[in-house]
């Protein structure tokens, strides 16, 4: 699961303020960039605090806190981006310093906190691994086959020649076997691997 696109919060704390910034990475380059990116935008924050998650297997994880006491920033932040099982993604918060310290705690809920408020507003994502298919029957098996395809089935594309072509995606791999049953044998399906649609997530 990931964030489909960059999501902003501000929040304010014992006057000093916060603004967490999380944004989709497909790698740590991409998170490097994002953060430089987030760091020219905001020159004069007191600090800009990171971390990130990216990786295959999220073997890749790095924090960073940016000249706030060791451990109270940085850890605290990657530690919320693990617990909200989300890969592939880097989270900057950015602070402006009020004039009232927080302490060590304070801290570490602060910048823990706007991390868990960012990714409850951002818009999230999953990769979902269908089927894909192509089957091409005779005119007389449309009736039988079109219409269970397009109510079990998305179809990507229908081409009408002298037979009938369709492309169809599913997450279902008992659909060939069933086409074999409804067309009595008569048409095969061919099997183009696998391929994954974005679906979104409600949070």
């Amino acid at each position: 699961m990931r964030i489909k696109e960059e999501c902003r919060n501000e929040t304010n704390i014992q006057k000093s303020k916060f603004i967490a910034c999380a944004a989709p990475c497909a790698d740590e380059k991409a998170c490097r960039a994002y953060i430089e990116q987030i760091r020219q935008e905001f020159p004069d924050a007191s600090h800009v605090c990171t971390a990130y998650i990216c990786g295959i297997n999220n073997e890749i994880q790095h924090s960073n806190d940016n000249k706030e006491p060791s451990g109270t920033a940085g850890m605290p932040m990657l530690e919320a981006l693990k617990h909200s099982g989300l890969s592939n993604i880097c989270v900057c918060t950015v602070r402006y310093f009020g004039g009232i310290k927080l302490g060590p705690g304070g801290l570490i809920r602060a910048y823990a906190g706007s991390v868990k408020d960012v990714l409850d507003k951002a818009k999230k994502v999953e990769d979902i691994p269908l089927h894909q298919y192509r089957l091409t029957y005779p005119y007389d098996l449309s009736g039988i086959l079109e219409g269970w395809l397009r109510r079990n089935t998305d179809i990507i594309d229908i081409q009408y020649s002298d037979q009938v072509t369709v492309l169809f995606e599913t997450a279902d791999d008992t659909v060939p076997n069933i086409i074999q049953d409804l067309s009595r044998g008569s048409v095969s399906v061919n099997d183009r691997g696998i391929i994954y649609r974005e679906k979104d997530i409600n949070s």
